[in-house]
This record gives structure tokens, sequence and C-alpha cells, in this order.
């Protein structure tokens, strides 16, 4: 987001300070003893520190300004400003450069509805006011977010820019020094400009002579840790070198729970920065280091450098964050490439006028890592664009384009200056450079590993004493004993070669691991296993990636029906029973399946089956009474077999005859008959 007051309050300071000196000359007139009138500049501060225009003395002027929510008034915050005066100050009075409501003083005499006067008696005097701390805007772009404040009050905490005042002094001998300080009342933390009341947690680390301090509401939810935030914005300190860099820096992660903030993130002054709350450093578009770039630019520019802001915030955001390993070139590359869109094809950077689709984030970007190609091209490496800007960051005044492309020139050559001109002077389309380019410019983009489960059920395979089959991972469901197999997807976005280290946890405990080698720009898969012994739901991941695995005992088998091969037999024969068994359930099936006669388990068949298979069991039962006998097997509707005496016989047609006789007529009657006849013929 553009950098806040810089060019606003020099602009303000300025005026004030002619204004203030213009009508006094030596303050006091005549008096020979006193000193020149003073004035100090705007805005807050943390404790101790100093203004820019004044030094510290040991009898300085301290002004302190102590901040209160007010719960009782939301949209409302007091400051009580209070001065230590040294003995040598003949005279100051104060200006309030925002609007307030004044409820009290001491020791300050109204002068007009913005001035007041000490009353050159009172030790510490002070002025107690209230004012309103919200901020808004309808700023766009690529940092821009969907809501409007800048700042905010939301009643049970607030993240404001503190109360802005000038004051001038007059004095006798030596000028003595101006300390500004801010305090909470209660808790809270104060940057140079930035003020947050609410609790809070504080971190701090020393690196690259910056001191760095991450201000975590505990409205706040961080998406980053703390540590992995202060790792970024560190490494960024240590890899941006364009110049001198501020003792410290103050980052408040801003709360998003109720308010719709307007940017994404905001640098304010020289070094204060906020940044909402749930953004990401694993993106091109890193808001933390961007905000971070602006504490750096102490440049001010004109209309035909203004890009310049935006365009190198946003370009070594994205440079900064491959560097460190967080993005991949395909990411940068395509970051940067959204520059080339026709959107910006009557674009010219020097002519604001001109710019469309936030041309100065979007295509400045790609045009700040052209110049940088160039520039390294030219001179084999040893310029870059850093270089333009440490030339830009030590002029005094605005950045003219002439004193551009000087810069550009003095540090590149002429074919760079000639590069800068077609990029900012005219609509000339812009292209994005290759990842060899990348690497022969740049060096060799780091081995990037990631992991990453596959996608599609081919990835997932299910092993064991049930089966050797792929399963769906939504979710995959296992029967106890079963392994799991993951095919996992090992990435190397990097331009070396690296090592790689593949695990699989379960419910965040490493169960197993792979190691090896993959090529740069490749990929390959690496098959992890585990077997789940106990039946539960768990969490399966690889790298950042989670799959849910549900695990149940064996599912029984399902007997839909029965049949035979003969529904009627002789007494002592057997019977074929068939059942019909299936598996209805999402897991593996396991288990017996029992035949029975008249209800009366004759025999067991064990039975394994894959989820949504299906088989037949076939078993000899012997029938040995006659009678109307049920054959069944599990659940299944019995079949009903009628077994005939061992002398009859099962006819096709459902009848008997006796035993040994057979065809059509021949019954008990006439084989009386025959044996009758036999022995009236032996008579004869």
């Amino acid at each position: 987001m553009d950098r806040l007051d810089r060019g606003w309050v020099a602009g303000a300071f300025t005026l004030l300070l002619v204004a203030s000196l213009a009508g006094s000359g030596v303050a006091g007139g005549a008096d020979a003893t006193s000193g020149p009138a003073a004035v100090e500049s705007v805005g807050p501060s943390t404790a101790g520190s100093l203004s820019a225009a004044a030094t510290q003395t040991d009898d300085a002027i301290v002004r302190t300004n102590r901040y209160a929510l007010t719960p009782d008034r939301p949209g409302s915050v007091r400051v009580t400003i209070t001065y230590e005066m040294p003995d040598r100050v003949r005279s100051l009075e104060t200006y309030l450069a925002d609007d307030g409501t004044v409820t009290d003083t001491d020791g300050f005499a109204r002068v007009n509805a913005t001035t007041y006067e000490w009353d050159e008696s009172t030790a510490t005097p002070s002025i107690t006011l209230t004012f309103d701390p919200n901020e808004t805007t309808t700023r766009t772009g690529p940092e821009a977010a969907s809501g409007r404040y800048l700042f905010a009050d939301a009643g049970e905490w607030a993240l404001f820019r503190g109360f802005r005042t000038t004051s001038r002094f007059s004095y006798s001998g030596s000028e003595p020094g101006f300390t500004r300080r801010a305090r909470t009342v209660g808790p809270g933390a104060t940057g140079e400009r930035v003020v947050y009341l609410g609790d809070v947690s504080t971190m701090e680390r020393r690196a690259n002579g910056q001191r760095f301090r991450l201000v975590v509401p505990e409205a706040a939810e961080l998406s980053e840790s703390p540590d992995a935030v202060l790792d970024s914005l560190t490494n960024a300190s240590g890899s941006l070198r364009i110049g001198d860099r501020d003792e410290r820096v103050v980052v408040f992660a801003a709360p998003t729970d109720g308010v719709e903030w307007a940017v994404r993130g905001l640098a304010t002054g020289d070094s204060d920065v906020w940044v909402r709350d749930f953004e990401r450093l694993d993106e091109p578009a890193n808001v933390w280091v961007h905000e971070y770039v602006h504490t750096r630019q102490a440049f001010e520019t004109t209309a035909e450098t203004r890009w310049l802001t935006e365009a190198t915030a946003q370009y070594y955001a994205a440079q900064l964050t491959l560097e460190q390993e967080r993005i991949d070139f395909e990411a940068f590359r395509r970051e940067l490439a959204r520059g080339e869109r026709s959107t910006y094809d009557d674009v010219v950077l020097a002519a604001p006028s001109t710019w469309t689709g936030n041309a100065n984030y979007v295509k400045g970007a790609l045009a700040a890592g052209r110049l940088d190609v160039v520039i390294r091209r030219a001179t084999d490496q040893s310029g870059t664009l850093e270089g333009v800007l440490r030339e830009l960051n030590e002029r005094e005044t605005r950045v003219t384009q002439a004193e551009f492309l000087a810069a550009v020139e003095a540090t590149g050559g002429a074919e760079p200056r000639a590069t800068a001109v077609a990029v900012t002077e005219t609509s000339e389309a812009l292209s994005m450079w290759d990842q060899r380019t990348q690497t022969r410019l740049f060096g060799a983009v780091p081995a990037r590993i990631s992991y990453a489960l596959p996608t599609g059920t081919d990835g997932y395979r299910a092993g064991g004493p049930y089966r050797n089959d792929t399963v769906s991972a939504t979710p995959v469901r296992l029967a106890t004993g079963e392994s799991l197999t993951v095919e996992t997807v090992v990435s190397n976005r990097g331009g070396e070669a690296g090592a790689y280290n593949a695990t699989l946890t379960v419910d965040g405990r490493a169960v197993t691991s792979a190691a090896g080698t993959v090529e740069a720009e490749s990929e390959r898969t690496v098959p992890l296993s585990h077997t789940f012994e106990r039946a539960g739901e768990y969490t399966l991941g690889v790298g950042e990636e989670t799959v849910t695995v549900v695990v149940e005992a064996p599912a029984q088998p399902t007997v839909g029906e029965v049949g035979v091969d003969s529904e009627r037999v002789r007494a002592g024969e057997t019977v074929v029973v068939t059942a019909a068994v299936r598996n209805d359930a999402a897991v593996p099936a396991n288990g017996s399946v029992v035949f029975t006669r008249d209800g009366e388990t004759v025999t067991r068949r064990v039975v394994t089956l894959a989820p949504g298979r299906h088989t037949e069991l076939s078993v000899d039962i012997e029938l040995p009474t006659a009678g109307t006998v049920r054959l069944g097997a599990g659940s299944a509707t019995p079949v009903a077999v009628t077994v005939v005496a061992p002398t009859e016989t099962a006819t096709t047609d459902g009848t008997a005859g006796p035993s040994g006789a057979s065809g059509p007529g021949f019954t008990a009657t006439t084989a009386v008959l025959a044996v009758l006849a036999a022995l009236l013929a032996r008579r004869q």
C-alpha cells in the first residue's frame, strides 16, 4: 500500500516551519540572551526516540502523549499531551494539527481553536483532548481490501495514527533537544506513528542493525507464527541492500474480526507498519515484505517517478519471497507476468494520467524487474536495481525523471538507461523472463521441495489379508489389519536438484518416511505405507495436505439367497446347497457363512470379499430322514426339500414307484395278479 504521511507530513512541516520562523526571527525580540525560535516535528514516537529535526540533550523538552480508550464513547480516543520544560525554555506554543476536542488544560492558555500557549510557570503543562481515530479511504490496487478503514476504533481495541502536534518554542543559550514519547494508559503498544490500545503480546528480533518489534493483539489471529513473520522480515532486511536501515521497525498485526480494512497492509512514517492478521508469507504479493520495503524507501518522487514507490515494493516482495524459498519460480513468474496484459498497452509509467488497472503496481513491478535483468546483464551481475535505489535514497530532494535515468546509467551504463527510457516514457509492452535467465543472472533458484497427496484413486492402494486394490480417498475406508500405500507426489520447482525426505504422518505423528533426490523442475512419486491395526478415524498427512482414513472391523458377508440342485430326494442322499454371498459394506467382509438343516448348523465356510463384490459357496448336505427338510445359509430364506423313503424313488414328475420297478401301469395290483397266474400254470 502507499506509504502514508511521508509526503504529506513533510509538506505540512515545511509550511509550519516557514510560518513559525517568518514572524519571529529571534525569539524574545530585543532580548540578546534568548536564542532563536525552534519547531518540533509532527507525530508521536516510541519512548526515547528523537525528532529528526532535533537532538537529545540532558535538558531536552520532553513531550509525552498518553493514549486511552473511551469505552463509553465509541469512535473516540483520549490523549493527554504533557510537556516537561527545562529552565532555559522561555516560551512554548503548541499547534493541534489534527481535529480534536480539548477537555482540559493545565498550564496552557487557548490562543485560538488550534493553538495553545504555555503560561511559562507550570513545570509540566498538559492538554487533554479526545479525537476520532477512525480514518477511511476508497483506495484500490493489489494491496486494496474490500473495506474502507485505514485506522479504526473497534470499541474494545483501537489501531490508529497518533495525534499530531507541532510545537514552537524559544529559549536562552544553546538549543535544547526535543524528545517525543508515546505511552498507553492500560495495555497497548506504540510505534513512531502508530498506536494500538488493547491487550497485546510483543516479540522482538535484532538483525542487520535493526530491531524488529512484532505487536500481536489478543484480538488478532495470525495465519503465520510470529517467528515465521520475524524470519521473513529479518531475511528481507539482510537481502535488501538499498541504503541505511531504520534502527527500529514496529510491525502491528491488525485484527480482522469486526473491521473491514481498506488495504491489506500499510506503512506510515519512517518505520511503522500494520498488516492484516491473516496475510500469508508464502505468496508472491507478500504483504509483510511489501510494507517492509516501504520502510526502506527514503526517496520522494515527482509525478514522473511516482510509479517507483509501489513498483519496487511489489517487485521486491516477490523477489525476496522467492529468495526465501517460500514460493517457486512459477509463482514468481505468474505474479510479474500480469504486467504483460493488454490492459496496460497504453500505459506510460512516467505519465500517471495514463494509468489503468493499478498500473504502478502491476506493470510497474514488471518494469522494475526488467530493469534489474538488463542492469545485471550489462554489468555481468555486478550492478543491480538495488544500486539505483541506493542512489535515489541518498537524494534530499524529490527524484525527477532525469535523476532517475542518471542513477540507472551510473549503475548499469548506457543500455540500461535506454531501457529505462523505453519502459517508463513509452507504452512499450513488457515481457517476463524465464527461469534460465533467472538462474543465470540472479543465481540458481534453490531446490524447492514440496510434498502432496495423490489426486485420484490410483494413488491409494489397500493391501493385506483381504485385498490388494485401489481405494477411494473421500474418505479412505479400511478394515483393521489392512495397510494403506500412498503414492506421495514429491515435486522440485527449483532450479537445482535437491534431496527430499517424504514423511507420512497419522494424527500428526510420523509413521514412515523415504529419502532420495529429485531433479530440478521435476516430480516423482514415492510410495509410503502404514498398517492400521485398530478401528477409528485418523488424519493421514503428507506435507501440508491431509486425508481422512476411517478404519472399521471387517464387515460380515451377506447371503442374498439359497438354492439347491434338487427339491425331492431319497433319504440318505445328499443335496448341493448353494449360497449367493455379497459384501454391501464399504470395507472388506471377512466371516463364516453357516449352512443349516432345519435350523441346525451343518457346516461353515469362511469367505472374504472386497467391498461391492459377490461370490457363490456350495456344500453337500446329507438328508438321512424322510420328510420335508429346510436347508439354509446365513440369514437368507431357507429352501424346502422333500425327502422320500429309501424304497421310493423321486420321479421327474414328482410321483414315487416301488423299488426296482418301472414303466407305465406297473403297480402293486398287477404284481399280485402276475404271481397268481404263475401258480395256476404250474398245477396244469
